[in-house]
């Protein structure tokens, strides 16, 4: 097990770029096959699972989720599943599996001063799993790959033990002849997908300017992604001339904001109320105008279950900028929290309204009902969440328990097996769908349904 664990978490690193010399052609795929990709993405996800902490705050995850969605939604037919992951750790990181897993580390996200800069990198990444090059590297070996595995698992406070086991493994991995081409290849599809998406292309060399800056400053302890990622003036120059190539558009608004709430949102998983509200009072001293900073004392006060004082702040942060982002969101759940249920739903409206397509505000609008007692209309609500994020195991789960409060234990057996299927537990999945077609009644075309995707996921395990 343990052999089979290193071999998955060492593939991961080797598409996240590994930066050798170079000196052949970059071949076309081959080796692993698509079927085989997807295989290797699921087993990685188990074993990831075992070895490194994940957020689970539903909006973290949805924003970048998003990003990905939307880089996908221009690269044409997809030949498997992406999933986009969220790692808690402060390691300045991100990597793909084959089979379209990719991996971006709190670290990284905190870093960066723009979505774009984001999407510029998850661009980056998802190019290496579309592209298959893993299957286009040659000459890999058990012993190169296990020699990987130190720089998956390299985590903050270990920087020199962890520089060290990265050095040995890269002199350990010289057969990879292709990865500068391909580091240069994901450069340029990255770059043109993030801008027709409509990100600005400008991000893309902003971070990779920033990390720059970043190996200068710190020599002693080199971020992870540079390690697997060396900025490098050929790859900077190679940016700069796709984007004086890319046809002139106007980039989506910029959201700056939506970044910094973020970044605000995993300080708060580090129980960082306190220091959140000492600097936005600093800022407010200043700048009694700021929305920002009302908004986000808001929300370290609801954190801390302070729900009339943080009422106060978001009501003023919407009066100075009615369309910040998020909060018309935190308005609804404060209202709903305190049953003033009416007013909450005011708010989702607004907020669905300004953002239609978010799974998350569905989430919390369900949550919402769920607390009025009104579970016909939670259940509409998380219906909507799985239909926008069907890969978001938090929504099935929550349509599941909705449906279970409502008597229908089918469905709600279904839609729970679903979320942990999601969370590749096959066993639990199969369980839950099994407990489904019982009370479905083994006839009915419902359970005809799910029987065969019982029987896909068993035959997938064989």
């Amino acid at each position: 097990m343990f052999r089979l664990r290193a071999h998955l978490l060492a593939i991961a690193l080797i598409v996240g770029c590994t930066y050798l010399p170079f000196g052949k052609a970059v071949p076309p795929a081959h080796a692993i096959q698509e079927d085989e990709e997807s295989r290797i993405s699921r087993q990685f996800r188990r074993e990831a699972k075992k070895q490194l902490t994940f957020v689970t705050n539903p909006e973290v995850e949805g924003f970048v989720d998003q990003i990905g969605r939307r880089l996908l939604s221009v690269m044409g037919p997809q030949t498997f599943e992406y999933r986009f992951f969220v790692v808690s750790d402060s390691a300045l990181n991100a990597f793909s599996v084959p089979g379209g897993s990719i991996y971006v580390y709190t670290g990284l996200i905190e870093h960066v001063k723009s979505t774009s800069e984001l999407a510029g990198v998850m661009g980056h990444e998802i190019i290496h799993a579309k592209d298959h090059h893993i299957a286009r590297m040659s000459g890999l070996d058990p012993l190169s790959l296990l020699g990987l595995l130190g720089m998956v698992l390299a985590r903050g406070g270990a920087g020199a033990q962890a520089a060290g086991a990265i050095g040995q493994a890269l002199s350990a991995t010289r057969q990879l002849t292709f990865s500068r081409q391909l580091e240069l290849e994901a450069d340029t599809l990255g770059l043109k997908y993030m801008a027709q998406a409509g990100y600005d292309p400008k991000g893309m060399l902003a971070f990779m300017k920033m990390m720059d800056q970043q190996n200068a400053l710190i020599q002693s302890s080199v971020p992870p992604y540079l390690l697997t990622h060396p900025v490098t003036k050929e790859r900077m120059a190679n940016i700069e001339r796709i984007m004086s190539s890319l046809p002139v558009r106007a980039p989506m608004r910029e959201t700056p904001d939506a970044v910094r709430r973020i970044q605000t949102l995993l300080r708060l998983d580090r129980h960082e109320e306190d220091a959140i509200i000492a600097e936005s009072e600093r800022i407010l001293s200043e700048q009694p105008e700021n929305a920002e900073a009302r908004h986000n004392i808001g929300i370290a006060q609801l954190a801390q279950g302070k729900a009339s004082a943080a009422r106060g702040n978001f009501e003023k942060a919407r009066d100075l900028d009615p369309r910040r982002p998020g909060i018309d969101r935190d308005l609804g759940r404060l209202y709903g929290q305190i049953g003033e249920f009416q007013l909450a739903r005011e708010a989702f409206d607004r907020a669905i309204k300004v953002e239609p397509r978010d799974a998350v505000n569905y989430i919390y609008l369900g949550e919402m009902f769920e607390r009025e007692n009104n579970l016909r209309e939670a259940a509409n609500a998380y219906l909507n969440a799985t239909n926008l994020a069907p890969y978001s195991s938090l929504a099935f789960n929550r349509l599941g328990v909705a449906y279970g409060r409502m008597n229908r234990p089918g469905e709600g057996y279904y839609y729970i097996g679903r979320s942990f299927l999601l969370q590749d537990d096959d066993e639990r999945a199969v369980a839950d769908y099994e407990r489904a077609m019982k009370i479905l009644g083994s006839a009915s075309p419902r359970a005809q349904m799910i029987k065969e995707e019982v029987d896909a996921i068993k035959s997938r395990r064989r």
